[in-house]
């Protein structure tokens, strides 16, 4: 599958500049379409609240919602000023509503969803990334606050486990991996390698340069957390993206993320692309 569609999550963080940034960059680089989404909550939380939302007036009601679209125009510019400025083919996405439910929603129009680390907005002007990695049946690239360098041609750390969730995101990753300067295949254990876990490896080799991706391995022992290991390896590589499955489930209309993912969505200078 290749990248022709490409979808950012803009909103008003700090964050999300150099992320809107980044999207064209990569768009341009591979001739691909980029949507643009925001969202914003129009009912304040303390709605939610029957005690605290019923003596809530029409007049704030009507301001909040004019808030959020005041913030949905100004976010709208940015994008598009930005999507001009790298002469990108971009479509803008925005409007009120839950922010994952829109992306959710839109993300049936894209190949890969490129969003911040949960933030201060999350859940009423921003998605919750792990809500869209669970959710959007699309691979999710979850970009820091200040983003390592292009991700078209950069080095790739490629995180290996014998899990579906693994294979989605190499797969997903592949467009990007085909055009990186360098490829990397980490197994992290507790246990010194063992032959089968040199077999996976080295399948997994094979297996990408059957399409067209050259990469190396390694069988990194190690006593600290994976998704510590793991962040300590991209950066002695340099790692412009770091490719992991991404593990979770609903319960209770939460959404549960596993240890290594949670570690990987929140530290770290690495962009990490996940799929679940």
């Amino acid at each position: 599958m290749d990248l022709k569609t490409l979808l950012v999550t803009v909103d008003a963080d700090a964050a999300s500049a150099p992320r809107l940034a980044l999207a064209c960059r990569t768009a341009s680089a591979l001739e691909a379409r980029l949507i643009g989404v925001a969202a914003g909550e129009t009912i304040p939380p303390a709605v939610a609240d029957a005690h605290l939302g019923g003596g809530l007036s029409g007049e704030i009601l009507e301001t909040f919602q004019s808030m959020v679209d005041e913030e949905l125009a100004a976010l709208r510019s940015r994008f598009e000023a930005a999507a001009a400025s790298h002469q990108v083919d971009a479509v803008w996405r925005g409007r009120p509503g839950p922010p994952a439910d829109v992306v959710v929603e839109e993300a049936a129009g894209a190949d890969l969803i490129i969003t911040g680390r949960r933030s201060p907005l999350c859940d009423a002007r921003a998605p919750d990334p792990g809500d869209l990695i669970v959710r959007a049946g699309r691979p999710v690239l979850v970009v820091p606050p200040v983003p390592p360098r292009d991700l078209v041609g950069g080095r790739a750390l490629l995180a290996w486990s014998r899990s579906r969730e693994t294979r989605l995101a190499i797969t997903a990753a592949l467009p990007l991996l085909r055009l990186a300067s360098e490829v990397k295949v980490v197994t992290v254990t507790s246990e010194p390698s063992s032959t089968g876990v040199e077999k996976d490896l080295g399948t997994q080799i094979d297996w990408l340069r059957s399409h067209g991706v050259a990469a190396t391995s390694e069988c990194r022992a190690s006593l600290q957390g994976t998704g510590d290991e793991l962040l300590d390896l991209a950066a002695e590589m340099g790692a412009d993206l770091l490719v992991a499955g991404g593990y979770g489930h609903s319960r209770m209309q939460e959404w549960v993320l596993g240890g290594v993912t949670r570690t990987l969505l929140s530290h770290g200078a690495t962009s990490v692309l996940f799929a679940h």
